[in-house]
């Protein structure tokens, strides 16, 4: 990974043809297999088989969406974005993190969070 990767760079990484590859979006995420199955809400044999699975590639384009938007939008740093996704707490939204608001289906009020935060508005 590099500092400048860009959001084009970030999502070829992690795709297999058509869809995510659960074992590259694992892997950049630093995540268990079994932990992104439980975010996915899909059975565990859905990452590790089935990994065409609606519900699970729409958990992984939910997640990979609000990570190019702040890297289109603050240009840069992968592992940066990574750890803002999974551990930065969106107070003005009640505090969960963008991780747990893509889980529960909600990556678009997490993208226009981000796009408010690089416009200069906070919530």
């Amino acid at each position: 990974m590099t500092p400048g990767e860009t959001a084009s760079d970030f999502v070829e990484s992690l795709r297999e043809g058509s869809i995510i590859s659960p074992k590259a979006y694992a892997d950049r995420m630093q995540l268990s297999l079994a932990r992104l199955a439980e975010l996915a809400d899909v059975p565990l044999q859905a990452v590790m088989q089935d990994t065409h699975s609606d519900e699970l590639q729409d958990y992984m384009r939910g997640a990979v969406s609000v990570i190019a938007t702040l890297l289109e939008l603050n240009g840069g740093n992968v592992d940066r974005a990574i750890s803002w996704f999974r551990n930065a707490p969106l107070e003005e939204l009640g505090g969960g993190t963008a991780e747990s608001f893509v889980a529960s289906g909600k990556a678009k009020l997490a993208r226009d969070y981000v796009r408010n935060l690089a416009g200069g508005a906070t919530g």
